[in-house]
């Protein structure tokens, strides 16, 4: 029933990965979350099923253009479909109301604000309401990249309306913290959360700390005469100077942002969605919803502020499967202007908090040695299994010359001696051949692999381990590292392994820095951000932090507030107003590693 629906009015023969199983669920009368990558065919998750249950599917969307594209293509599909917003007159949303009472629609698209209306509320209720569904759910969550409070105000709502009906939520780009907050509000059970691979393999990232950007673009777009592109900029005025530069070169582009008139938004769209013009260059107002497969390149003129909306904007690219390019073009410049946006914002503090904490990941995905796709798939996705892409510009172009095959041994074997039952700090206190109470209580100073490579530094073998875990030969799930199936390749001596050269210390530096488990080069750096600080608040240097206080930060390179405030030295005002530059030294030292 469910492929015969899909085939009749969508023409696919099967499902794509994880739609069958959403359907499936909410025709079971169960709360679903589905998160599938952007292209990943969302819309079907609710379009099939409300198709099968009758009665009405009310859909919240965001934007009105994303609303307008969805009916007009369930209309050309000979479905019922209409959008209530505040772009229709007076008169022609009381005709849909009507017609919506009399059962002429079979799905209804709304914004959340609708919501608002107390005559729109008493109109659902008395209509034959089957399913609800949340597109663009990570807009629900105050930690998703695009909150909109509008969004959250609504669930208390439709979950208050009297009729039975099933709830789906979609979302391309959701942390798992995202994720278990959508659930929470929703009400949706773990077993009820469909996830598939944030992976999308047609698309080849790449970051370029060019200085000359606009050079970049003209001669990218240039050398791609046939190709169709968005442009991101993150101000109006870098958007119409682009613009202006690429028709200069005789580029056909338009360019769109949130200061243009309706009408002159609705053009720059539709001049692009019809191949009127090949290159869009636009702010982040530009493309949510938009139906168009054949884009083969987006770059990034700035630095977004944070992994997610990276992700969802790049994955505008190559909806058809074909290979696409993302290009991040990075300069040092982007950091400073987030930084301003979130400290010049009127939310409260955690939430500025977690705004940094995202910052700094961006930072690091720029500056990371790693396979770009794997760090992404990562930030998502923690507990799935990393592989290098072997297509992006780290894969390709990062200089991976030091043999580390023997060091990968110790590391694999360490992991089999203690039984795959332990994390990242622990593996490393042991092959370091330190004896804490926990390492002691577990007897894994017996090990034969305890203090095996004592003789590198923390950096070091952070460095050799994330090696292990970006090609896939280790495995985390919940903090926990295992050993991938093809370990045995490497033990055996079928395989080497290479990694970037890392500064290796000399033996003597080296058993210095074992004894004390202090990595010297992060604490210079340390010294170097209390130095700062104690010149802007004309404090003296150790009035911040000791230098106790220091070694222990570069000897845990702890990764949150959480860590910090457990290390001598750190009270709640020191967390609240020292502890986020240090921090963010450790985070971008770790990433440079």
């Amino acid at each position: 029933m469910m492929e015969q629906t899909l085939s009749h009015y969508f023409g696919y023969e099967t499902f794509r990965p994880g739609q069958k199983e959403i359907i499936t669920k909410i025709m079971d009368h169960r709360n679903v979350l589905g998160v599938l990558p952007t292209g990943g065919g969302k819309s079907i998750c609710y379009q099939v099923p409300g198709l099968m249950l009758g009665g009405i599917t009310i859909v919240i969307s965001p934007l009105i253009s994303l609303m307008k594209d969805q009916v007009d293509q369930l209309t050309a599909a000979g479905i019922s479909a209409i959008y209530l917003n505040s772009s229709l007159s007076q008169a022609k949303q009381r005709e849909i109301e009507r017609g919506l009472t009399e059962g002429k629609y079979q799905f209804l698209y709304v914004a959340p604000e609708r919501f608002d209306n107390p005559d729109f509320i008493a109109l659902l209720r008395q209509l034959p309401i089957r399913l609800v569904a949340f597109d663009e759910a990570h807009c629900i969550s105050k930690w998703g990249h695009d909150f909109r409070p509008s969004y959250q105000a609504v669930i208390s709502k439709v979950l208050s309306l009297p009729q039975d009906f099933a709830i789906v939520a979609l979302t391309a780009t959701a942390t798992a913290e995202v994720q278990k907050d959508i659930m929470s509000r929703l009400h949706i059970a773990d077993e009820d959360e469909i996830k598939t691979s944030t992976k999308r393999p047609n698309l080849i990232f790449q970051v370029n700390p060019t200085f000359q950007r606009q050079n970049f673009v003209i001669d990218y777009v240039k050398d791609h005469p046939k190709q169709a592109g968005i442009i991101y900029c993150a101000t109006r005025k870098q958007v119409e100077e682009l613009d202006e530069a690429l028709q200069n070169n005789h580029v056909n582009s338009t360019y769109y942002h949130a200061g243009l008139t309706n009408k002159e938004r609705e053009q720059a769209q539709n001049d692009f969605i019809y191949d009127r013009v090949r290159v869009v260059v636009a702010t982040n107002a530009f493309g949510m919803g938009i139906d168009k497969s054949n884009v083969r390149f987006v770059i990034h003129y700035n630095m977004p502020g944070d992994l997610e909306s990276y992700y969802q904007e790049a994955g505008r690219a190559g909806r058809d499967g074909l290979p696409s390019d993302c290009i991040l073009l990075f300069s040092e410049r982007d950091i400073g202007l987030h930084q301003y946006f979130i400290t010049s914002s009127k939310a409260d503090d955690d939430y500025k908090d977690k705004m940094g904490e995202k910052l700094t990941k961006m930072i690091q995905y720029t500056k990371t040695k790693k396979c770009l796709e794997a760090t992404l798939v990562h930030y998502f996705e923690p507990n799935e299994r990393l592989e290098e892409c072997g297509q992006c510009s780290n894969c390709k172009h990062t200089d991976k010359t030091y043999n580390m095959t023997e060091e990968a041994k110790m590391i694999l074997s360490c992991v089999i001696r203690m039984q795959q039952q332990e994390s990242y700090s622990v593996l490393i206190q042991v092959l370091r051949g330190e004896a804490s109470d926990y390492i002691q209580h577990r007897q894994y100073n017996h090990l034969s692999t305890h203090g095996i490579m004592k003789d590198y530094t923390t950096s070091e073998l952070s460095h050799l381990i994330d090696e292990l875990r970006f090609k896939g030969f280790l495995n985390e799930y919940n903090s926990i590292l295992t050993c991938d199936n093809s370990v045995k390749s490497v033990l055996n001596g079928d395989i080497e392994i290479f990694t970037t050269p890392f500064k290796h210390k000399t033996k003597e530096k080296v058993h210095i820095n074992t004894v004390e488990g202090v990595d010297r080069d992060l604490f210079d750096q340390l010294v170097d951000v209390r130095q700062q600080l104690s010149q802007q608040l004309d404090i003296a240097p150790v009035s911040i932090f000791s230098d106790y206080t220091l070694e222990e930060f570069a000897k845990r390179k702890p990764e949150s507030k959480q860590d910090m405030i457990a290390i001598e030295g750190v009270g709640s005002y020191k967390l609240k107003h020292y502890c986020p530059k240090f921090l963010e030294t450790i985070q971008t030292y770790k990433a440079g590693v």
